[in-house]
């Protein structure tokens, strides 16, 4: 089973997206701010990111720079924004995908199945 973090300040949205990707079959934890994300994301080693873009105590692309400096990771990962333009500079890494809020739950699991290379 693939292993999946969301990291968002907002608990609503976590669980949204936790509710989203049990259906579809995938192994989910959350955390709520930068901190934890890294902290957990040593614990769990998932096989994808979902991140906020603009969280207290550092934002998604933080996380993401952090991440890809302390475990030299390169953990696909989906930015999540409601200015996606902000973060499409991202996009073009190749093993990231950049989705305006609010998701809509079947591109989400699309670019989840992408990045992951399942069917």
């Amino acid at each position: 089973m693939h292993k999946i973090l969301a990291v968002d300040d907002d608990l609503s949205i976590l669980e949204i997206y936790k509710e989203i990707f049990v259906k579809a079959g995938f192994e989910v934890r959350t955390a709520e701010d930068a901190v934890a994300a890294v902290t957990l994301y040593q614990q769990f080693q998932p096989d994808l990111l979902v991140l906020d873009v603009d969280m207290p105590a550092g934002g998604g692309q933080k996380v993401f720079d952090r991440l890809r400096n302390l475990f030299q990771t390169a953990t696909p990962i989906i930015f999540s924004t409601g200015l996606p333009e902000s973060v499409q500079h991202l996009a073009k890494l190749g093993n990231v995908a950049v989705l305006k809020k609010p998701v809509n739950p079947e591109v989400l699991i699309a670019e989840t199945r992408r990045l992951l290379k399942l069917p």
